[in-house]
């Protein structure tokens, strides 16, 4: 047998599911609208740090194009060039131009810490130049070709303006460099030569590069500058020497170099997922993005706290509701378990049960009260239903005494003393002479007869012939005209048109019920004139018996007619029909009767 599963295990079960399913929405909700504006504040802090590198950059750039124009229109840097174009053989010329460069040259240049080397070229190829870093002055007399800044000068002489060379390997130290540089005119306009400084790679890398987890990047947190060559032109914070040597071949930097802005997960240089923010620089000549990254991982750090957070909230949660809906389910279930042991209990023939200490007000409340309700009707129907077939039990055995006790009067009154009399008159045949005997005989030949039809009489008032032979109309008929002879109250019989063929069964109870209803008013009803009415249509028979008497009032006094009521609905309900009793002084009783054709 399967086994069944409890009320109280179903709420928890049912609770507990709504449960979870509300706390996997609401935190899966919460978890990815957490998590999306993580993302976006982010990539805003990325965005905002980006402009700002971009910014600084591109400023630090226009600064050194600023300085090198003031450098290249300076006096002492026109009159070093004098100067190379003079004989540099005489002693007295490495002091001249090292006195010009401090005028002016050496303070500007070793001040701010960006320059690393001054290259001053005259038309003739003739070079000076300068260490910005330790002070020194170093001529050299020819623009000889493994110099860096050969080819920028060639580039300079051809064209007017800023010329800026991007990252280049140093053959001679092994290290990228970076100069800018410009024409130099005297006071008539006419180019004299050229002016070119080496960028100090620290200073981008002081604007770019950025150690400090406090600054809102992190552990994992960078930002760069890469060239179209897709080579670092800044420090990376993950790799040592990477400015020229790293690769960097993502998403994001072929984006920016497209001249597209934004900001997306992408796979960085080491191939990691990073949030990213990219855009190009704006500087002359080069052809430069710049990107701003963090590693996802770290970036998801505060959305996996949120999550195991929501995750420990919901556990904690589940168990506090687990909790109540139990105590709920309980409270709930309790009354219902009471009202299924009660059912059980009046299902066991137990009528005196009810449902006692439950207080509500809800439907449970309300179920518990019509329970109740119902088990005093239950318990009052049934006494009822107990009484009723008491008295009909009773009716019934009455009734059969009754009959059985007017049988033998009839049969001891009429039947016994009609054959008495026979054997009386039978003896006296021996004993007188033959024309007596002759007398004698004749009048035993009259009691026979009569004793004939008395026998007849009795066996019509216990199943009247004409009944089965002829039908109910007919039975009826006779029973209706011998009650109008005999009894002093006029009987009418109508029927409408009639079956020809009626259940035996039907036909017997509704004769017998006809033969009781003209038994009482004959007795009780002072009636002097009574109606019998039959009519059918295709699924039931109609009864209908009425009188003219004084009536009685059935619903107070349903013993006054003795057992015949009683015999009446018995046989009706064993029809499985209907009967109706109405009753007055004023209009006598009537009786209706509806019972089916078929049963």
């Amino acid at each position: 047998m399967k086994q069944k599963t409890t009320i109280v295990k179903k709420l928890i079960i049912y609770f507990l599911l709504l449960n979870i399913f509300t706390l996997v929405v609401v935190g899966s909700y919460s978890y990815y609208r957490a998590k999306d504006a993580l993302v976006e504040r982010t990539f805003d802090q990325l965005t905002s740090l980006r402009i700002e590198k971009k910014y600084r950059i591109e400023r630090f750039f226009e600064d050194r194009i600023l300085d090198l124009n003031l450098i290249s229109k300076s006096e002492d840097v026109a009159n070093i060039i004098q100067l190379l174009n003079s004989s540099l053989k005489e002693n007295n010329s490495s002091f001249l131009i090292e006195q010009e460069y401090n005028n002016y040259l050496n303070k500007h240049l070793t001040s701010t810490n960006y320059y690393k080397q001054f290259y001053i070229i005259n038309k003739k190829g003739q070079v000076v130049y300068f260490n910005a870093k330790n002070d020194t002055i170093l001529p050299n007399y020819t623009l000889v070709e493994y110099l860096p800044i050969n080819n920028l000068h060639k580039v300079i002489q051809n064209n007017s303006g800023i010329a800026i060379e991007d990252y280049k390997l140093d053959s001679s130290l092994k290290e990228p460099t970076i100069f800018m540089g410009t024409q130099v005119m005297d006071n008539s306009g006419y180019e004299i030569g050229s002016a070119i400084i080496e960028i100090d790679i620290d200073a981008i890398n002081s604007i770019m590069y950025e150690n400090n987890p406090h600054n809102g990047l992190g552990e994992s947190g960078e930002s760069y500058l890469v060239g179209n060559d897709f080579l670092m032109r800044s420090t990376s914070r993950f790799q040592d020497q990477s400015i020229f040597k790293t690769v960097v071949n993502t998403i994001g930097l072929k984006k920016a170099l497209e001249g597209k802005t934004g900001a997306e997960i992408i796979k960085d240089y080491r191939n990691i997922s990073v949030l990213s923010s990219y855009s190009k620089v704006d500087i002359p000549v080069l052809d430069w993005a710049i990107l701003a990254e963090i590693d996802e991982k770290e970036a998801m750090i505060p959305i996996d706290s949120i999550r195991n957070n929501i995750l420990y909230l919901s556990i904690l949660m589940s168990l506090l509701l687990f909790a109540f809906v139990y105590i709920i389910a309980r409270r709930i279930s309790l009354p219902i378990i009471q009202l299924k042991h009660a059912a059980q209990k009046i299902a066991e023939g137990n009528y005196n049960v009810f449902v006692e200490d439950i207080v509500s007000n809800d439907e449970i409340g309300s179920l518990v009260v019509a329970f109740n309700e119902m088990s005093a009707k239950i318990k009052e129907q049934t006494e009822k239903i107990n009484l009723e077939r008491s008295m009909r039990l009773s009716s019934m055995i009455d009734g059969q005494e009754l009959e059985r006790q007017r049988l033998s009067r009839e049969l001891h009154d009429g039947l016994g003393q009609s054959i008495l009399a026979i054997k009386m008159r039978l003896e006296r045949v021996n004993k007188v002479s033959p024309e007596k005997a002759k007398i004698i005989m004749s009048e035993v030949q009259d009691l026979f007869t009569n004793t004939i039809n008395e026998v007849r009489s009795i066996s019509n008032d216990l199943m009247p012939a004409v009944l089965n032979e002829f039908g109910l109309v007919d039975a009826l008929s006779n029973l209706c005209r011998e009650i109008s002879e005999n009894s002093g109250v006029k009987v009418n019989f109508h029927h409408k048109e009639f079956p020809g063929e009626i259940p035996a069964k039907t036909s017997t109870y509704l004769y017998r019920i006809s033969q009781e209803a003209l038994s009482n008013i004959i007795k009780h009803a002072n009636a002097k004139t009574a109606e019998i009415e039959l009519a059918s249509d295709a699924e039931n028979i109609y009864l209908s018996i009425s009188d003219s008497g004084i009536g009685f009032c059935y619903k107070e006094d349903r013993k006054l007619c003795g057992n015949g009521i009683s015999n009446m609905k018995e046989r009706v309900f064993l029809l499985k029909g209907e009967i109706e009793i109405s009753s007055n002084k004023k209009n006598g009783t009537k009786i209706r009767i509806k019972a089916p054709l078929s049963i």
